[in-house]
């Protein structure tokens, strides 16, 4: 049986059994494994998925890739610990063109080979080479495909932390930009709901969205 699904089963069986409040911590039952494969449990058989909130809305559906970090924002970048993850590695080649004609450095992972978006994608080939990065990235691992209808959103291979009864806030790594930020790392605080030392924002004070249900208004840098 996939281990995807074996923790998607899990998660499943934790969610019925808070429903009806008789779950109890167990470790034993944290790591049981089910007999029979699963058909049908998806992340939606315990909550919302993908959640519709602004704040979730905003950051997985209305932003851009940045290569910097982690690519695109997933579910990952703000719950390191809930899910498994590879490391990606990227060879970025940095042109420029020596005749200002396309002036500016021209990215091989901002423009990749057949790009339809670009009338000149050839073109930042035959420009000068400036340097080469090798690029490290964070990617979630994808849930296997399962019967039925495709899901609307990537479903991903949960931790173990991803069943604690908790929301665990934990920025992945990448997210810190400790070089802007003096040393100090990304971090959330659940009181006051604000994000401070996020490298995906710009300025140096936290970050807020507004949070009526606690009478906060919406904090920008």
């Amino acid at each position: 049986m996939d281990p995807g699904y074996r923790i998607i089963a899990i998660a499943s069986l934790t969610g019925l059994l808070m429903a009806c409040g008789e779950w109890k911590a167990d470790s034993s039952g944290l790591t049981a494994r089910t007999a029979a494969p699963v058909e049908s449990a998806n992340c939606a058989s315990c909550h919302g998925y993908p959640l519709q909130d602004t704040n979730h809305v905003f950051h997985l559906f209305h932003t851009d890739e940045n290569k910097r970090f982690n690519g695109p924002i997933t579910c990952l970048d703000c719950h390191n610990r809930s899910l498994q993850y590879d490391i990606v590695t990227l060879v970025d080649t940095i042109y420029v063109d020596t005749t200002d004609s396309f002036p500016g450095n021209w990215s091989t992972v901002d423009f990749p080979d057949r790009d339809p978006r670009l009338t000149f994608e050839d073109t930042i080939r035959t420009f000068t080479i400036k340097r080469i990065d090798t690029l490290h990235q964070h990617r979630p691992i994808p849930l296997p495909e399962r019967p039925g209808p495709p899901t609307s959103f990537t479903e991903y291979v949960t931790g173990l932390a991803h069943l604690n009864g908790a929301i665990d806030v934990e920025f992945d790594p990448k997210i810190s930009d400790v070089a802007r930020f003096g040393g100090e790392k990304a971090g959330f605080n659940p009181t006051e709901e604000t994000c401070s030392a996020v490298a995906c924002h710009p300025g140096d004070k936290p970050y807020r969205f507004a949070a009526p249900s606690k009478h906060l208004p919406e904090m920008k840098e």
